[in-house]
C-alpha cells in the first residue's frame, strides 16, 4: 500500500503543558491505523495537530510525499484530512443533504443538485437514509454515517475518527465498520480511535499504543489480543472479577408500575433491589432512554404506581428526584464548555454552612484519591476542569455521582470515552457502592459491560420492557436478539464484545 501520511517526532503542547514527547507514525492507502492510548495520553491532541486545530512546536509531517503542516481545520481539509469528532454535531434542522454538503465547495449549490448527488452518496456506501430527512430525526448512529458521508463529499483521502461509535450498539457498530471498510477499499485511509479494545482489533488492520505523549508500539491487529492491548496501555494485567450470577436479595429502593412516557414508554413494570446493578439496553428507538429521564424527572410520566424504599412518590420533575435520593448521570454530549476547577467538579456541597477547615482537609483528600482511582491525568487538582481530556472530564462527572449520598444512582452510558484503566475502577466502585446498599441502573449499549457487571439486565423494545434477564441465564446473542426481535449471530458480526 502507498504511503499517505508520516509524522516524525511530533511534538506539541496545550496549556503550557507538553502533551507530545516526539510522536512517530505513518498511515498507508486503503489501511485503517487504530489508535488506543488511556486518557490523557494526547490522542485529540495528535489528531488535531493531524487535522489542523492545533500547532505543533516541532518534528516533521508528509501527506502523499509533500511537506503537511495545517494551520487551520480549513487548509487540512483542502489537502484532504478531515476530522470527525466523538461529540460532533449537526443543526438538527438540516437535512441530511444538506449536513452532507456542508463546509464542502459544493455547499451553495440549489438543494435539488445537492439532493441528487447526496442520493447517489448514499446508494454508493450502500445505507439506508433520505436524504430529504431531518438529521434531528435521526439517531446518534445514523448521524455518525452522515458525518462518514461529509468526509467523502470533502473528497478526503485521511478520515479521522474519534470515539465516533463510543456508545453506539454492537449492531450499529457493525454498520458503520461496513461503511468504513467501504471507504479504505477505495484507497482512503483512516485513523480510528477507541477504547473499546476488542473493537479495535476488528475494525484495524495495524494498532499504535500511544502512552505518555509517545507511541509506544504498533501492533498487527491481526496477532495481538485484548490482554495483550490492555497491558500495553496500563502496564499491569487486568484484575478478573466474576460475573454476578446471584440475584440480590435486600429490600427493594425502588418499584414502578405501569409506566408510561407519551407514545415512547407503554406500561413498563420492574423493580430494582437494595445492592442490585440493573442493567438496562435497547436501541436508540426502544424507549430506553425515555425510562431513564422519566424516573430521573426529565420528562413528563404517568404511572400506576412508583415505590421509594416502600413509600409510593411522585417523580414530576428533577427535584422531586433529587429530593427522593435520585441520582441522574445522563450521555448528554459534552459541549466542551466545562467551567471551575477539578476540586470544584469532585465535590458535591449540600446547603450547609461551608465546611471547616478538618472537613476541608478530608474532602481534599477524597479528591486526591478519585483522581487516583479514576486515572484522571492532571499534576494540579486545582487546575480548570476544562485543562483535562475529554475522557477524563467524563470521569469527573461520573465519579462526582458515585460519590454522592443516593439511594439509587441512575447511569447513562457511565464508561463512555474511559479508558481500560478507569473503566475497571469504575467497576470497582460501582461493586462497593452495592455492598453499602444504594442501587443503580445501569444504560449501557455495551453488551459485555453489561453481562460483566449487572445483576439482571432488562431489555426495551418498541416501548416495552420485553424481558428482565438474570445474569446466569443470558449473554450478549440473547440481549441482542431481544433488543432486535430477530437473531444476530455472534460470529456474522466482527464488532462483537468479548465473549463470556
Amino acid at each position: 500500500m502507498d504511503l499517505l501520511l508520516h509524522a516524525d517526532d511530533i511534538h506539541a503542547s496545550y496549556d503550557h503543558r507538553r502533551i507530545l514527547k516526539g510522536v512517530s507514525l505513518s498511515v498507508r492507502r486503503g489501511e485503517i491505523l487504530g489508535l488506543i492510548g488511556t486518557n490523557g495520553a494526547g490522542k485529540t491532541t495528535l489528531m488535531g495537530v493531524l487535522a489542523g486545530s492545533h500547532q505543533h512546536d516541532a518534528g516533521l509531517m508528509t501527506l502523499a510525499g509533500e511537506k503537511y503542516g495545517p494551520e487551520t481545520i480549513e487548509e487540512a481539509q483542502a489537502c484532504g484530512v478531515g476530522l470527525i469528532p466523538q461529540n460532533f454535531r449537526i443543526d438538527p434542522q438540516l437535512t441530511i443533504a444538506s449536513a452532507i454538503f456542508r463546509g464542502t465547495f459544493q455547499a451553495g449549490k440549489p438543494h435539488r443538485e445537492l439532493r441528487d448527488q447526496a442520493s447517489e452518496l448514499i446508494r454508493d456506501i450502500g445505507v439506508s437514509l433520505d436524504p430529504d430527512a431531518k438529521v434531528g430525526s435521526l439517531i446518534r448512529a445514523e448521524q455518525a454515517l452522515v458525518e462518514v458521508l461529509r468526509m467523502v463529499a470533502e473528497e478526503a483521502q485521511l478520515v479521522i475518527m474519534d470515539e465516533v461509535a463510543a456508545s453506539l450498539p454492537d449492531h450499529d457498530v457493525a454498520v458503520l465498520h461496513q461503511v468504513l471498510r467501504m471507504l479504505v477499499r477505495q484507497g482512503r485511509a483512516i485513523i480510528y480511535i477507541t477504547h473499546r479494545l476488542d473493537e479495535v482489533r476488528s475494525i484495524a488492520h495495524r494498532i499504535a499504543v500511544l502512552r505518555e505523549g509517545q507511541v509506544h508500539k504498533i501492533l498487527e491487529a491481526s496477532h495481538t489480543d485484548v490482554d495483550e492491548l490492555a497491558f500495553l496501555l496500563l502496564q499491569h494485567e487486568l484484575e478478573g472479577s466474576a460475573r454476578p450470577s446471584d440475584p440480590v436479595e435486600g429490600h427493594e429502593v425502588l418499584r414502578v408500575v405501569s409506566l408510561s412516557a407519551g407514545d415512547r414508554v407503554r406500561d413498563v413494570t420492574f423493580n430494582v433491589a437494595k445492592g442490585e446493578i440493573f442493567g438496562l439496553v435497547g436501541t436508540h428507538r426502544s424507549g430506553v432512554y425515555e425510562l431513564v429521564e422519566a424516573l430521573a424527572g426529565v420528562i413528563p410520566s404517568t404511572a400506576e404506581q412508583i415505590l421509594m424504599n416502600g413509600q409510593a412518590v411522585q417523580i414530576r420533575n428533577a427535584q422531586d428526584a433529587r429530593s427522593l435520593k435520585i441520582g441522574y448521570l445522563s450521555d448528554a454530549v459534552d459541549d466542551g464548555e466545562a467551567t471551575g476547577t477539578i476540586v470544584e467538579g469532585l465535590q458535591r456541597r449540600g446547603d450547609g454552612d461551608e465546611p471547616n477547615l478538618r472537613e476541608e482537609i478530608t474532602q481534599l483528600r477524597g479528591v486526591a484519591d478519585v483522581i487516583r482511582r479514576m486515572r484522571i491525568s492532571t499534576t494540579n487538582i486545582h487546575g480548570d476542569l476544562s485543562t483535562l481530556s475529554g475522557g477524563d472530564r467524563q470521569k469527573v462527572q461520573l465519579a462526582k455521582w458515585m460519590t454522592a449520598d443516593c439511594d439509587l444512582l441512575i447511569l447513562s452510558h457511565p464508561s463512555r470515552g474511559i479508558d481500560i484503566g478507569a473503566k475497571e475502577a469504575v467497576y470497582q466502585m460501582l461493586t462497593e457502592l452495592s455492598l453499602t446498599g444504594v442501587a443503580v441502573i445501569l444504560l449501557s449499549s455495551d453488551l459485555s459491560e453489561l453481562i460483566s457487571w449487572c445483576h439482571r439486565v432488562g431489555v426495551m423494545r418498541d416501548g416495552e420492557l420485553v424481558t428482565i434477564e438474570a445474569n446466569a441465564n443470558t449473554n450478549e446473542d440473547v440481549l441482542v436478539h431481544h433488543m432486535l426481535g430477530v437473531k444476530f449471530e455472534s460470529a456474522r458480526s466482527e464488532a462483537r464484545r468479548v465473549r463470556t
